[in-house]
């Protein structure tokens, strides 16, 4: 487990190096966004066999905020400056999350609740909650804010 928090660090600091311009505040609320999605995604992938009903919602999730969903990724296409880009920040996020999975106690039971809730969220008020759930997103930092970077423990 701690071959895997290493690499997964060394990935966050490489691609928080790719992405070093920082974010307008579109750019930083659609970071915000999809960390969120990525947690529902590993949550409903990792949690299904504590609620069979996750994978269903998941996907009732995508169809209700697919236009939100679509222009959350042109705008941090537009951040990240390319498909591979993104695709290595979507990749190192992804992977934080599902470490998380194991090194946080009552990790279902916290992210099975979010489903319900996100089922019944406007396009502006699933931007609002995702932003509550994630202030602050991985290697995505905000115009203003000084630089962080994360190190391995």
């Amino acid at each position: 487990m701690h071959l895997v928090r290493t690499a997964v660090c060394a990935v966050l600091l490489w691609s928080s190096q790719a992405a070093a311009e920082c974010a307008n505040p579109e750019q930083f609320q659609a970071a915000q966004l999809r960390q969120f999605h990525y947690q529902l995604q590993v949550a409903a992938l990792n949690c299904r066999g504590d609620d069979p009903s996750l994978p269903g919602k998941w996907q009732d999730y995508i169809r209700r905020h697919a236009a939100l969903l679509a222009d959350n990724a042109r705008t941090l296409k537009a951040y990240f400056k390319s498909d591979s880009a993104l695709d290595r920040h979507n990749t190192v996020v992804t992977n934080h999350e599902s470490v998380a999975v194991h090194e946080t106690p009552g990790y279902c039971e916290m992210r099975a609740p979010m489903f319900d809730k996100v089922l019944t969220l406007t396009r502006h008020q699933m931007s609002d909650y995702a932003v509550e759930q994630v202030p602050s997103p991985d290697n995505v930092r905000a115009c203003g804010e000084a630089k962080k970077v994360k190190k391995a423990n």
